[in-house]
């Protein structure tokens, strides 16, 4: 299988998983399709030679991130989507159509600027230039502060989602016994 080919069906694996994951109406099974669409997106890093990002990727996002959502939505009620809602919403066409544009407008000055494959840099230097420990230098060290209250807050909102959950379940349980 040669690169190209390669793309395609890691392309095809992400588009269908992050489609998927945004229409099922069972959460789950949406976390699922996300954690598809993290997989594909990790592959598609290897295929441009950053594994130290791939294997982040996978560790990050389909390992933390996905357990987190499948956590988080175990503490709600409203999982199977079995409700009252319809399937769709009104006016689903128009923001279709609406999204494509905006995604247009965005993308096609990006896309006219990607340089040919003449001018792009031999994969040697981009090896010799780069290296883990200069990018976790780089990304960690002006923002450790950042990062520590990030992971605080991120601590006291799941107590708090946990405790909001289990306090509706027990207000419920006196009125029962009562």
């Amino acid at each position: 299988m040669n690169e190209v080919t390669a793309f395609w069906v890691l392309a095809a694996i992400s588009v269908i998983g992050a489609l998927v994951a945004v229409r099922k109406r069972n959460l789950v099974h949406g976390v699922f399709a996300l954690l598809v669409f993290f997989a594909g997106f990790a592959g598609l890093f290897l295929l441009l030679l950053a594994e130290f990002i791939a294997v982040v990727q996978i560790l990050v996002y389909a390992g933390a991130v996905g357990i987190l959502i499948l956590f988080a939505i175990m503490l709600t009620d409203r999982v199977t989507g079995k409700d009252a809602f319809r399937i769709t919403s009104r006016g689903s066409f128009s923001g279709t159509i609406i999204a494509l544009a905006v995604f247009l407008v965005i993308l096609l000055p990006a896309i006219r600027e990607i340089p040919l494959v003449e001018n792009a840099t031999p994969k040697d230097t981009i090896l010799e230039q780069s290296s883990v420990k200069k990018l976790g230098t780089k990304l960690i060290k002006p923002y450790i502060v950042t990062i520590e209250v990030l992971a605080l807050l991120l601590t006291a909102a799941l107590i708090g989602a946990v405790t909001a959950a289990q306090g509706g379940r027990a207000s419920e349980k006196e009125e029962n016994a009562e």
